[in-house]
């Protein structure tokens, strides 16, 4: 007699591991999470010993809360991507993200939960643009971000004449930088959001959904999973999560721009792929792509101290995507020669 097909025993394997694992279950990304922190504490090293000076306290401060940044972005695509898609839209969000909020907080602590809060509900609906165009009118992710991306662009560019708009709060600066020396408040807080996405990802009813859909979509959706929300959530944790970075970094830098966040298209999917993705979905942990942040940002930071030119800096990241995905490649194909054999 066949199994009533329902959503718990299509995700059955993974509630299991669930049970079994608990929050800090890796699955599948379990020894390239593990390789990728290796590295992170090997340049880290490295660093202690070619450059003492970006191996101290205060230095690694800075390097973490621009790891930070990262590791925000890198959430929101992550998700995306582990459900098969891609967002490329993060940077335009990011960056009109930041101008609005900061025009809108113009420099005053006062106004700063209304233009936080705007800022983030802008992201969150041009996550959901992008959502709603993948899933309901078929466009490709690829063609749906970068359409959205281009209108963002012009927008921001109409709107600020290409000058800078306002100011940050003090208070988001104070968060990025931390006050007479101490420790920013981003690093706690960063560590807060880790334990968070790990307890959603492996303990929630909403965790084990994106699971579903990102192993398999036809058969989540045949079990009674709501995929196509699930699949324009991720791009709405895209949009906020490149919104608040946007904010981050405004506060980091002191100011807002056009094309601020024109990096971390590229680095967005760096660290994602460095915490071991696959970019067909199905595969990834927040873990790994904290990790990639974090080696991102040392490395990043350690080639400017060589005084190399951008484009060298840029090079090396685009090294860093195609070795970590060939190397993620050849993993997923020697652990899928092992499962057939046995």
């Amino acid at each position: 007699m066949s199994q009533k097909v329902t959503f718990d025993t299509t995700v059955q394997g993974v509630a299991r591991s669930r049970r079994r694992r608990g929050p800090l279950d890796l699955g599948d990304s379990r020894r390239t999470v593990t390789v990728v922190w290796l590295v992170v504490i090997a340049v880290y090293l490295f660093m202690l010993v070619l450059r003492p000076n970006l191996a101290q306290i205060s230095s690694m401060q800075t390097i973490v809360a621009l790891g930070a940044i990262t590791a925000l972005v890198g959430l929101g695509q992550g998700a995306v991507v582990f459900v098969g898609g891609i967002d490329l839209s993060v940077p335009w969000v990011l960056s009109s993200s930041a101008i609005l909020f900061t025009s809108l907080s113009d420099g005053s602590d006062e106004r700063f939960a209304l233009a936080a809060g705007v800022a983030l509900v802008y992201g969150g609906a041009m996550g959901a643009a992008n959502g709603l165009g993948v899933t309901i009118f078929g466009i490709h992710p690829v063609v749906m971000t970068l359409a959205l991306s281009a209108i963002l662009e012009g927008s921001s560019l109409g709107w600020t004449g290409g000058s800078v708009t306002g100011s940050p709060p003090p208070v988001i600066s104070r968060f990025m930088k931390g006050v007479d020396g101490g420790m920013p408040l981003v690093i706690p807080a960063l560590l807060v959001l880790t334990v968070v996405v790990c307890f959603v990802y492996r303990q929630t009813r909403y965790g084990r959904e994106l699971q579903a859909v990102g192993l398999n979509p036809q058969a989540s959706r045949l079990a009674g999973v709501r995929s196509r929300g699930v699949i324009v959530s991720t791009y709405v944790i895209s949009g906020v999560t490149a919104a608040a970075a946007g904010m981050m970094l405004s506060g980091l830098a002191g100011q807002s721009y056009l094309a601020m966040g024109t990096p971390y298209m590229l680095m967005s999917v760096a660290v994602v792929a460095l915490g071991g993705a696959s970019f067909a979905g199905g595969r990834g942990h927040f873990l790994g792509t904290l990790g990639g942040a974090m080696l991102l940002s040392m490395l990043i930071t350690l080639l400017m101290t060589f005084q190399l030119p951008e484009a060298i800096r840029t090079i090396v990241q685009g090294l860093v995507i195609l070795i970590a995905v060939i190397l993620a490649n050849m993993q997923f194909k020697r652990r899928k020669q092992r499962a057939s054999q046995e």
